[in-house]
């Protein structure tokens, strides 16, 4: 009996043995697959298909495990423009097939993917588009094309932009909560939806203005590559007469109303292929990593593109927030680093705490007496996003830039009368000085303790504009001018000071090669780069963010933008630079 157990025990423990063998075989197999994938091989002509649909980011380095990650499709900007480029030298490359599907994005990241797609065109290159559903954002990439196919029964919809903000003040008061709100700058209205039910005059104005520049940039942009009259294309959006394919076809705004089948006949026509032959298609993820790999082989010297995306906090809070720890790290290695002769700060950031916008500033200021840096602002580089450009020795935005934003804030929330009231829960204890308890949610402010936040806030507010008017060679009054917490487009910007140019990515680093007298060939590196993993650790990632999106990206997709603010308010600390809440434009 005791030699039967001991072998039902082995055998049992065996089978437990081989099993964790192989997962772990069969997970190293997956991470060798998705982080080694050889590129497609190409003998012929080939058309480079481009996914236009999910999100798209300002710089993802691929973690091994990403392949399991299909619930969204996650689109890298800077690899998908570096695709771009080395297709169009690339003489296997006849053409790009664009797939529009809906599209999260940012429009200056749009523009600079339009700008990189119109070079391509320019070299004597054919592009395609071909979509179920046009949105606003995916017509402005596929205007420019050589042929533009709506399915029949699609969706075509261009009716003009729009920006809407919440307001939970009505809420806050139903529950007896009360905001205590401190704020420096007339236009910081970060902090308005807490505080009233409609947005201020000077905040509206703000928002008037920059839709108002974005808006004629849309217009300008797809009345030329359709060759119409820009009125006719703001008549178009006025009227919203466009929701059917058929009639964005004879306003000339797509060349085709057809089928997948249609749209792959014409590029038959233009590949010079027999009725009926196979397409070379080429995946951009294949080819992006084809791309990366002839990347590493080229010379030693080095500009690189260090990307600051997210929310700036001292610790990070999740995958959209930069940790001023680490990113203080990256700077000191490159600026230690010999090969790097040259640094471009990509931002793509709305601020965060003044503590640590200010630990990165500083930081960066070190790096520039060692060597240039330059800065590539993206779709938004506000608020403390904007102070770190400051300690750049020039500053390039897009022109739909959400710039500036100078100001400052700080808030929290009593709830003595949520308490009381609603709970029935009072408080009470004792302490040593008036202040004691300062502050605390379960009492509000004094005057007195009121005056020493709101002093706090003006002095913050103070020292920004210094920095300001100092870095942007402005007197102060000047800077407080352009301040006041509002947020301008990139054109505007430029004109009043805050940018030194405008221009794209590609640019900015031909800027700072020029800063650095780089005369020679240089390679232009990434970072931060994707840290090194065991398997173990990219299945618990992997298994974190399944849970992630079980418990907000399916049950509750409508509370998950809700989920992430209060996420995002309960991560601030102290005072607080940040361009007013999270801006989307359609």
């Amino acid at each position: 009996m005791k030699r039967f157990f001991q072998q039902v025990l082995a055998t049992t423990l065996g089978f437990f043995i081989a099993f964790a063998l192989f997962i772990g075989l069969a997970l190293s197999g997956i991470v060798w697959f998705s982080g080694h994938r050889a590129p497609t091989k190409l003998s012929g002509p080939a058309v480079l298909r481009m996914e236009l649909g999910g999100e798209l980011v300002e710089y993802a380095p691929k973690a091994p495990l990403s392949a399991l990650d299909a619930q969204e499709q996650v689109i890298d900007l800077l690899a998908l423009k570096a695709a771009i480029k080395h297709a169009q030298q690339d003489p296997h490359i006849k053409g790009i097939y664009l797939s529009v599907k809906p599209l999260v994005a940012g429009w200056a990241s749009l523009a600079e993917i339009r700008e990189a797609l119109e070079a391509f065109k320019a070299t004597g290159k054919f592009i395609i588009a071909y979509g179920t559903a046009y949105s606003q954002k995916t017509f402005y990439l596929a205007s420019l094309a050589d042929e533009i196919v709506v399915h029949p029964e699609g969706i075509f919809f261009f009716q003009g932009l729009s920006l809407t903000i919440k307001f939970y003040k009505g809420l806050l008061d139903k529950l007896a909560i009360k905001p205590q709100i401190f704020v420096a700058g007339q236009y910081k209205s970060a902090l308005e939806p807490f505080g009233r039910n409609a947005m201020s005059k000077a905040n509206k104005h703000q928002f008037e203005v920059l839709l108002g520049k974005l808006y004629d940039h849309l217009i300008d942009t797809i009345a030329t590559a359709r060759g119409l009259p820009p009125a006719s294309v703001r008549r178009i959006a006025n009227k919203l007469v466009l929701p059917r394919p058929q009639e964005a076809y004879e306003a000339q705004l797509v060349t085709m109303v057809g089928h997948f089948d249609d749209a792959e006949a014409w590029i038959r026509t233009k590949l010079g292929l027999a009725e009926g032959a196979a397409v070379n298609y080429v995946r951009l993820g294949d080819y992006a990593k084809a791309t990366v790999r002839q990347a590493r082989q080229s010379p030693k010297a080095k500009i690189a593109v260090l990307v600051a995306s997210g929310s700036i906090t001292e610790d990070a809070t999740d995958s959209d927030s930069i940790s001023s720890q680490a990113f203080v790290k990256h700077l000191r290695k490159l600026r230690e680093d010999l090969a790097v002769k040259a640094i471009v700060l990509r931002i793509n950031c709305r601020g965060g705490g003044v503590l640590a916008c200010n630990t990165i500033w500083k930081e960066l200021m070190l790096t520039r007496a060692h060597k240039p840096i330059v800065a590539s602002l993206s779709d938004i580089a506000a608020s403390g996003g904007y102070q770190l450009a400051l300690a750049c020795n020039y500053i390039i935005a897009h022109p739909t830039t959400i710039t500036g934003s100078i100001g400052v804030f700080s808030c929290y929330f009593t709830i003595d009368s949520f308490l009381r009231n609603k709970l029935g829960v009072t408080v009470d204890g004792v302490k040593t000085a008036p202040s004691a308890d300062f502050p605390s949610i379960t009492r509000p402010p004094s005057a007195h303790e009121k005056d020493i936040l709101q002093r706090i806030a003006d002095q913050y507010y103070a020292n920004f504009i210094e920095l300001v008017a100092t870095s942007r060679q402005m007197s102060p009054e000047e800077a407080e001018r352009v301040g006041g917490g509002r947020v301008w487009p990139g054109s505007l910007a430029q004109e009043h000071g805050l940018v030194d140019e405008l221009g794209s990515l590609e640019n900015a680093i031909e800027k700072a090669a020029d800063l650095a007298a780089l005369k020679g060939a240089y390679t232009v590196s990434y970072y931060p780069t994707a840290p090194a993993s065991t398997w173990l650790e990219d299945v618990r990632s992997a298994w974190k963010n399944a849970k992630h999106k079980m418990l907000v990206g399916n049950t509750c997709n409508e509370m998950a933008p809700y989920l992430k603010s209060i996420q995002k308010l309960y991560a601030m600390r102290g005072i607080q630079e940040w361009l007013p809440y999270d801006i989307e434009i359609d």
